[in-house]
């Protein structure tokens, strides 16, 4: 075999070893930055409120401030050419009067996605019809629906948080509710299904609360987060405004309206006493934040923080950068599993891609004409000269 053979073939090799693959996506994910090549195109002159991209990374679902629904196809983009992408489908009539304050896509299927409103209903849709088949109404606005990614038993509950202090499952296949789980005290932002346990449901409310749920259960609070790892069950001082985990559902980060954001161990449920600093907005209303995946383990938080995303290493709670772009308030960020790609609504009417620079980019820093410095990059110097 030549040399030229054998280099190849040991090339083939790296790019399906783990390690490998991690290492790239991390580099990749740390450096982010507006894409050059793409912009995203809206038929909606409004607010775009919720986003959500499929686990195919294929198609991007985004609903707005007057109930309209769009779909962008995101998997077929000219690599280093500009691209314009343009709704697949667009929907300004989809029986909801309000804004959308939720919306995704069903795990395992693109044939379906859940929205959830301000006009107090959830709704099933068929993607192929773009109709709703199913609807939900409830006595208080909804704040987040979500689906469970784990599949089985809990595939077809939608957990929803209303501001009537409840938080509902409904059932997809018998078209009713199943569950009303009773422990806030104020309005619920945000619910969301764990990544380690099918059963598992987290809830965050407007008490400050963080509460987890098992839906098996008749009484089925089983545990409240306290800051202090105490008997207070207050997660945060003033409203809970942000819930998202980490791939394996190892940690849980919460953000409040007491301007912290607080990483929870999800093997005992308690505060980890990470240093975020003065991270969050101060804020009553929830947010979409989110954590990368298969980059910089266990992930880098993702928080939208006014027209700003502020990034976070996990672990050490470092700000890495921050991510300037929009001019509005950032409602939601979701991050792509497939490749490094990073989306983000905002009151602005826009929705931006973020992704690791192109080469050109990267050989105009090369030749100094963009210096870029990072928080893992040197800043001292040997030299007596400096000052």
């Amino acid at each position: 075999m030549s040399n030229i053979c054998y280099l190849i073939n040991e090339r083939q090799k790296l790019l399906f070893d783990p390690k490998y693959v991690h290492t790239l996506r991390s580099n990749q994910t740390l450096s982010f930055e507006i894409s050059r090549y793409t912009t995203v195109q809206s038929e909606s002159k409004y607010a775009t409120t919720a986003i959500d991209i499929d686990s195919n990374g294929e198609y991007l679902l985004s609903g707005d401030s007057v109930g309209a629904v769009s779909i962008h196809q995101i998997n077929e983009l000219n690599v280093h050419s500009c691209n314009e992408l343009k709704p697949a489908c667009y929907e300004p009539k989809t029986g909801h009067k309000f804004n959308i304050n939720s919306i995704k896509w069903f795990p395992k299927d693109t044939g379906i996605f859940v929205s959830g409103s301000s006009d107090k209903s959830v709704q099933v849709w068929d993607t192929n019809e773009m109709s709703a088949v199913e609807k939900f109404k409830f006595s208080g606005h909804v704040y987040d629906a979500q689906l469970s990614s784990r599949g089985g038993k809990t595939s077809h509950l939608i957990a929803t948080a209303i501001s009537n202090h409840q938080v509902k499952l409904c059932d997809m296949k018998s078209g009713g509710d199943t569950h009303t789980l009773r422990g806030h005290t104020a309005a619920v932002n945000n619910v969301i299904w764990s990544n380690r346990n099918a059963y598992a449901l987290i809830s965050a409310g407007r008490d400050g609360k963080i509460i987890m749920w098992d839906i098996r259960r008749s009484n089925a609070a089983v545990h409240y987060f306290d800051q202090f790892n105490g008997k207070s069950e207050k997660a945060h001082n003033g409203s809970v405004t942000s819930l998202s985990q980490t791939e394996g559902g190892i940690f849980l980060l919460s953000s409040g309206q007491d301007e912290q954001v607080r990483c929870w161990d999800m093997t005992n449920g308690e505060n980890t006493f990470t240093n975020f600093g003065s991270a969050a907005c101060p804020d009553v209303k929830s947010v979409g934040a989110t954590v990368s995946f298969n980059a910089c383990y266990p992930g880098l938080l993702y928080l939208p923080n006014g027209s700003d995303i502020s990034v976070y290493d996990i672990l050490s709670g470092q700000h890495i950068t921050d991510l300037s772009g929009h001019f509005g308030r950032i409602n939601a960020v979701c991050f792509n599993r497939v490749i490094p790609q990073l989306y983000s609504c905002s009151g602005d009417c826009t929705i931006l891609l973020w992704e690791p620079p192109s080469p050109e980019s990267s050989n105009e820093e090369a030749d100094g004409s963009i210096p870029k410095e990072t928080p893992y990059q040197d800043t001292w110097s040997d030299s007596e000269d400096d000052s």
